[in-house]
């Protein structure tokens, strides 16, 4: 879902555990193995570390480098661009993970920005991440799922 300050992924449930979900959003080494919006991520978890990443946006892999913001595993993870005073775009990514039971959860993520030039950039730029964030939420949900139905 796209508004004038947003962009979201649909919520989807996920059968699998939160831990199971959380796992597999940090794993960072392995993105290019389900994340086809991002495929490639550099990072440590770890609050103010840099996430260094490759997204495709509908116009090939291009660099983007945020920075972790908060940790509440596993639960929560942010990260944000630089935001500077003066910046024309504040940006902060946030990914949720909602228990429904011992063996189910939600998720859903959502990029908040602010900024001159933010309105700008959602028009130009904002289908772009809503269809990345849906392909991103569900390589999650297939992997997340694969890898717990593969322990029972």
């Amino acid at each position: 879902m796209i508004d004038e300050s947003s962009v979201s992924s649909s919520r989807v449930t996920i059968e699998a555990p939160a831990q199971w979900v959380w796992d597999v959003i940090v794993d960072f080494e392995r993105y290019g193995e389900w994340n086809e919006f991002c495929p490639e991520v550099d990072a440590r978890l770890e609050v103010g570390a840099a996430v260094v990443m490759k997204v495709d946006l509908g116009n090939g892999l291009q660099d983007q480098t945020e920075y972790i913001t908060d940790i509440e595993a596993p639960h929560k993870i942010v990260w944000s661009m630089r935001n500077e005073p003066g910046d024309p775009i504040h940006a902060n990514r946030t990914q949720l993970i909602e228990p429904l039971d011992d063996e189910r959860c939600t998720y859903w993520t959502i990029d908040e920005f602010e900024g001159d030039a933010a309105a700008p950039m959602l028009k130009a730029m904002g289908q772009g991440i809503e269809r990345g964030f849906e392909l991103c939420a569900q390589g999650l949900k297939r992997r997340a799922e694969r890898l717990f139905r593969e322990t029972r």
